[in-house]
């Protein structure tokens, strides 16, 4: 039974790995109250469809992700994970309730015995099959029918079957959404040929501003209007919202601090009073317990030194890293196959046009005077022009090989501690180091970690002090009693709905809040990360063709452009005239100098063309143009090109027909993908769905 119990034990995980829906679904059907039936309004989290969702059952949902992400990572997420898993149980909830919906409307079910065809099938569901590898990586059909006929596995397999029976239902209804979608041979041999076909040209670029002086253009009134008038697409805008916000950090307080001290410190003298420290590695550490290898180099200093000065069997720290405190014990000391060097060195730059045997003298002046006593790192505050030499003292720690720069690493390398080095030549500069030891050693440590986290007490301060100023800012004026608090306001650039939103991220709430409401509403407090925000809406442009006064200013540097480029045309056209079919176009530079000509060398459709970028304009005329003429003046996206043609591989026939399956069935799946992204943010748009998270979860 090894393997059923490992499923057992990994349902939630096989089934996220499926589809996250699909562990929503098993939840569920453990008995939660997925009806909505019972239990009033105060508890719900959401309602979709009319199907509540209540506190209890998303908490479960979300404590089942978050116990998968552990197992993975090791680690408890962190309060950002914690979001984005509760975003994703959300979205998974919205998206499969409106699936059922959908599938119920549209008549479509399941039946038991398209279960059992499946399970007991040729081709069992490819997450069964993955249970029942041998160790030769091959399907045990044998231990797979054992499993399915023994009776002591029923609870399982009802939840398997739950899962099965959502997954074709979904696979169903997928396939009713995209039976249109289809990939014509047209579509599939012009990307092949975008892909494939190289062309190579001669070209000829005018530039309007070296051509055309702006000075003798004029732009009227009436010139911007009908710019307007004619290209009302490019002044369509979505609806977009500015805010004004404040912040309240939820982040770790000295206290918090103190706090994991203190834990820490208890670890220590439950360890030093005898208690096996892989016990009490258990009871404090939100790391694995597992022993890891420590070389030098691979944490802060001051740690580092306590613990190569330590001896086996001793206790080291609570030390503070970078990643929180530690608590160590060595369990074991032995020879690497690397040696590791610590070093301190000024660095000397060379000028630009500077003399390099100055720079050395001075390196060997400076050397001189450290081999006679002087204290280095002083030397180094002095004359080290390395940024934050003049705190470090010239310090860069510990390092091995492969770290610095070769002459630099060889030079140190080869020298005994207290050896004064140099100088040393590098692209950086000129070098003099000071080795100031030496060490082969790594040691096997026992280790305890404690993050420093914002405790519950600090959050709860973060949050009620953001709600104070809810209260007192809708009571009376945003800004005034923000500056009355001495706190800073901050406000976005133009976002649209459900985009990143500049200084908050991607927040859904924030999103809904800021596009729900007018101009000036005030929001109670929203979660984000690193603490609260309390949100003005400070502007609200709804969608539309913008209005011409407020793109006017804008306007005239494109009118501007455009008569620029109609003037160059006709200069660039009276060029091409003056030209047999065939010129070569290289030598057209040598009759103005404002006229830049060259090669392109090879380039596709679906790419950029070497020299000049990505400009569709010359990459539709190269592939059009015949081989060997030159063509009319040709507009693209920094002025007028003349382009002939100098080379084009054939369409390869033989490498299509070998191609075509293969790309016919990527286009199509990204087709697919497109459309069912697009259907499902329609069903959404339209759907009845209320979003009570942020009355549940900070």
């Amino acid at each position: 039974m090894p393997i059923m119990t490992r499923m057992r034990d990994n349902m939630p995980t096989i089934l996220i790995g499926l589809v996250v829906v699909f562990l929503i679904t098993i939840v569920f059907e453990w008995g939660m109250n997925y009806s909505g039936r019972g239990g009033g309004s105060h508890d719900a989290v959401g309602v979709i469809e009319g199907k509540k969702i209540t506190y209890v059952e998303f908490s479960e949902l979300v404590k089942r992700m978050a116990e998968n992400q552990k197992k993975e990572s090791g680690a408890d997420p962190s309060d950002e994970s914690m979001r984005q898993i509760r975003e994703q149980v959300w979205n998974s909830l919205v998206s499969q309730i409106l699936f059922e919906k959908v599938s119920q409307k549209a008549g479509i079910a399941v039946s038991n015995q398209e279960i059992v065809d499946w399970v007991r099938g040729e081709n069992p569901p490819e997450f069964l099959i993955q249970q029942f590898r041998d160790s030769t990586g091959q399907f045990n059909r044998a231990a797979y029918e054992s499993a399915v006929n023994d009776p002591r596995n029923k609870d399982i397999w009802i939840q398997v079957e739950t899962a099965l029976r959502q997954q074709r239902l979904n696979e169903k209804l997928q396939s009713m959404v995209l039976a249109s979608v289809q990939i014509s041979p047209g579509e599939v041999q012009e990307r092949f040929a975008d892909m494939s076909v190289k062309v190579k040209a001669e070209y000829a670029f005018f530039d309007p501003n070296k051509f055309v002086d702006e000075k003798t253009i004029t732009v009227s009134d009436n010139d911007l209007r009908k710019y307007y008038d004619d290209n009302q697409e490019e002044f369509k805008a979505k609806a977009t919202r500015k805010l004004k916000y404040v912040l309240f950090y939820d982040q770790a307080t000295a206290k918090d601090t103190q706090d994991v001290r203190t834990d820490m410190m208890q670890a220590l003298s439950q360890a030093k009073a005898g208690l096996d420290f892989t016990d009490v590695q258990k009871k404090f550490s939100e790391s694995s317990v597992d022993p890891v290898t420590v070389k030098h180099g691979s944490m802060n200093p001051e740690r580092e030194k306590a613990l190569f000065a330590a001896t086996i069997g001793d206790f080291v720290g609570p030390i503070l890293d970078k990643d929180g405190y530690h608590l160590s014990k060595i369990l074991e000391e032995k020879k690497s196959d690397q040696t590791s060097i610590r070093a301190r060195h000024i660095l000397l730059n060379i000028p630009a046009g500077g003399r390099e045997e100055e720079v050395i003298a001075k390196a060997k002046e400076i050397m001189a005077r450290a081999k006679k006593g002087e204290d280095f790192a002083s030397l180094a505050k002095q004359f080290s022009q390395e940024p934050g030499a003049a705190v470090s003292g010239g310090d860069i720690g510990w390092f091995g090989k492969g770290r610095m720069v070769k002459p630099f690493e060889d030079a140190a390398m080869k020298g005994k501690p207290g050896e004064i080095i140099g100088p040393v030549k590098t692209q950086f500069g000129i070098h003099v180091i000071k080795v100031e030891g030496r060490d082969s050693r790594e040691l096997k440590v026992a280790d305890i970690h404690i993050s420093i986290k914002a405790s519950s007490q600090t959050k709860d301060a973060a949050s009620q002090n953001a709600q104070d100023f809810v209260y007192i800012a809708k009571s009376g004026q945003f800004e005034k009693e923000a500056e009355s608090l001495k706190l800073e306001i901050h406000e976005t650039p133009e976002f649209q709905k459900g985009g990143f939103i500049p200084g908050l991220g991607f927040n859904e709430s924030v999103s809904k809040f800021a596009f729900k409401n007018e101009l000036n509403t005030i929001s109670d407090a929203y979660p984000v990360t690193g603490g609260y925000a309390v949100i003005k809406v400070s502007e609200v442009k709804k969608e539309g063709v913008r209005p011409y006064d407020e793109v006017k200013e804008n306007l005239k540097p494109r009118v501007l452009r455009k008569l620029k480029l109609a003037v160059l045309k006709e200069l660039v056209a009276k060029q091409r005239a003056a030209m047999s079919d065939n010129a070569s176009l290289l030598g057209v530079r040598g009759t103005d100098g404002k006229i830049e000509a060259d090669t392109t060398g090879e380039f596709a459709a679906n790419g950029g063309i070497p020299m000049i970028g990505r400009d569709n304009a010359f990459i539709g005329a190269s592939l059009a143009l015949p081989v060997g003429k030159v063509s009319q003046p040709i507009e693209g996206l920094r002025g007028c090109y003349l382009i002939k043609v100098i080379g084009r591989t054939p369409f390869d026939s033989a490498a299509f027909t070998v191609q075509r399956p293969l790309l016919t069935q990527q286009m199509l799946q990204e087709k697919k993908q497109r459309m069912m992204m697009e259907w499902m943010e329609k069903l959404k748009e339209k759907a009845d769905i209320v979003d009570n998270r942020e009355m549940f979860f900070r």
